[in-house]
């Protein structure tokens, strides 16, 4: 079959259907909310800066269209609905549907083990198969987050495919037993691409543009696969520290693609969605996408097959956001009522989820107001700070205080209702302390619909120079490829690279320091002595390092 003239029936079907169930609201409705929300964020924009291109469709129809902001800050040149944005991750969701195409060729199996196509992986004593990697429960370390401890990591550095997997491809282990947890990873997405390629014997990028971009006439739609090549109409991404600070050109020099790297505009966007909502294209890869993943304990997970399957307002919500150097993204579809909205932006600010949801809550709204929560029992503030304290989280070790701040006990920066003597709420999430025989707290744990991550009572740690003292020495990872040095200066403790990085690192708890969005501690032998060093970031858990210099 020709799939080149499949949109046509796609979208006349669409069609059809739309006007047989009137499933979707009054056009005037949606368009009048779409260009309100439209007008609030393009007045509060300050001019020049960089924008986002909006675009939200009814029953498979784009019906709004429209952009702000400048594409091209040095030359003034503004956006518009046709300019061409970098996706972020919401191309993961691509990569998913090019694995499920493949599965219905009869090619693959999604519940495969990985290394039947990509034995470079190592064993990790249990299979990760394709499923875990889509799902982002495979407990791979972010290939990102590794490179970043050699000092040179993403925006550093031109970045290829080759090395990213090489860097997944050194990892000897995972950051938890797959299917255990979820965790999201781009090393997940980063295979996937390499398996449709070896699978189907088509670069990455043109068996995308085949089997999905052609059929449904998405072109404006094409890969990032070599940074340095010309693309008219793109926009340039921009970014800046603070709203007083300059805007600075921020763009993606990276040949990188599979979990991000896609370029296109609101309406190719658009199109997808109304496929993906007519299901006369395809409905089984529909239904592959849409299917949440399931932990080895048998929880679902809000993550499916790139894309997030969850609620918002009452409504079924199928969407993503993205973000890769200053492009910043969101992309929304409510399949019952036939709306998707699609938000592409080329800075930092404003946030596109933050609009995504404005142009929603223009157009669905007003809504009825919720059951407002309980209020909770009464708990004196003497009796609050017996759980005033530091915790170390025992999945990742990172830190996090516990507070009374106005007669209410925070967990971190959030306000915690008490719902029993050692019990609290944090919305959903319900906070559990134990206590020792004492009455003192020992641990905590945050269960979150199922998921319950244990905390542990710590001591704030004042090392003395003394204490330093045996951390120093230069350390070496040969998963990370990464050395770096322990300096100590009296009673401060920093981390060096050359050629000029220095880190301080804070104190937390016994053996245990953080700097910079990571936690670096210390295992000891039995003697006592340092044994191994690690680090720990949000999409890393544990990378180790050996000793290699005192």
């Amino acid at each position: 079959m020709d799939r080149t003239f499949l949109p046509k029936a796609v979208f006349a079907l669409a069609a059809v259907s739309s006007a047989l169930h009137g499933e979707g609201p009054d056009r005037i409705k949606v368009v009048a909310g779409a260009e309100r929300a439209f007008e609030k964020a393009s007045k509060t924009n300050a001019m020049p800066a960089p924008g986002c291109a909006v675009g939200v469709s009814l029953n498979g129809e784009s019906v709004f269209e429209k952009a702000f902001g400048l594409a091209e800050m040095e030359h003034d040149i503004p956006n518009s609905p046709q300019t061409i944005f970098e996706s972020g991750s919401v191309a993961k969701q691509f990569t998913a549907a090019a694995i499920v195409l493949l599965e219905q060729d009869g090619k693959l199996k999604i519940d495969d083990d990985v290394r039947k196509y990509i034995p470079e992986l190592p064993e990790y004593g249990k299979p990760v198969t394709i499923r875990h990697i889509l799902t982002h429960t495979a407990g791979l370390r972010d290939w990102g987050s590794v490179m970043q401890l050699t000092g040179v990591g993403r925006g550093d550095r031109v970045i290829s495919q080759a090395v990213a997997l090489d860097v997944i491809y050194r990892q000897k282990y995972l950051d938890f037993v797959p299917g255990a947890e979820y965790s999201y990873s781009n090393s997940g997405y980063q295979l996937a691409a390499e398996i449709v390629e070896r699978v189907s014997k088509q670069k990455f990028a043109d068996f995308v543009a085949e089997r999905i971009f052609k059929p449904l006439r998405m072109t404006n739609s094409s890969w990032r696969d070599d940074h340095r090549r010309l693309v008219p109409g793109r926009a340039q991404a921009y970014w800046r520290q603070g709203p007083n600070a300059p805007w600075m050109l921020n763009m993606p020099f990276m040949n990188v693609i599979g979990n991000g790297g896609m370029l296109t505009t609101v309406g190719d966007w658009l199109k997808w969605n109304a496929a993906l909502d007519a299901r006369t294209w395809n409905a089984p890869l529909v239904d592959a996408l849409e299917t949440r993943g399931v932990l080895n304990d048998g929880r679902k997970i809000v993550y499916a097959l790139g894309l997030n399957v969850s609620t918002y307002r009452g409504m079924r919500d199928v969407s993503h956001g993205g973000s890769t150097a200053g492009y910043q993204t969101f992309l929304a579809r409510y399949p019952d009522q036939k709306v998707s909205v699609a938000v592409l932006c080329n800075g930092n600010s404003p946030s596109p989820g933050g609009l995504a949801a404005s142009v929603t809550d223009e157009i669905f709204g007003p809504f009825p107001e919720g059951p407002k929560p309980p209020a909770g029992i009464s708990v004196s503030e003497d009796q609050l700070k017996k759980f005033v304290g530091l915790w170390r989280n025992g999945r990742t070790r990172f830190p996090l205080r516990t507070s009374v701040q106005g007669g209410q006990l925070r967990f971190g920066d959030a306000p915690l209702r008490p719902d029993g003597e050692v019990q609290f709420q944090l919305g959903s999430q319900t906070i559990k302390f134990e206590l020792d025989a004492n009455g003192r707290p020992i641990s905590l744990e945050r269960n979150n619909d199922g998921d319950v991550i244990k905390y542990y009572a710590e001591s704030d740690w004042k090392p003395t120079p003394a204490d330093l003292s045996p951390f120093a020495g230069t350390w070496f990872s040969e998963e990370a490829q990464a050395t770096f040095t322990f300096a100590v200066e009296g009673d401060k403790a920093f981390i060096t690279q050359r050629p000029s990085l220095k880190l301080p690192l804070q104190p937390l708890y016994k053996d245990h320091f953080s700097t910079q969005g990571y936690v670096v501690w210390v295992t000891r032998d039995a003697k006592g002595n340092i044994d191994k060093l690690h680090v720990g970031g949000s999409r890393m858990r544990d990378m180790l390092f050996e000793r290699i210099r005192k």
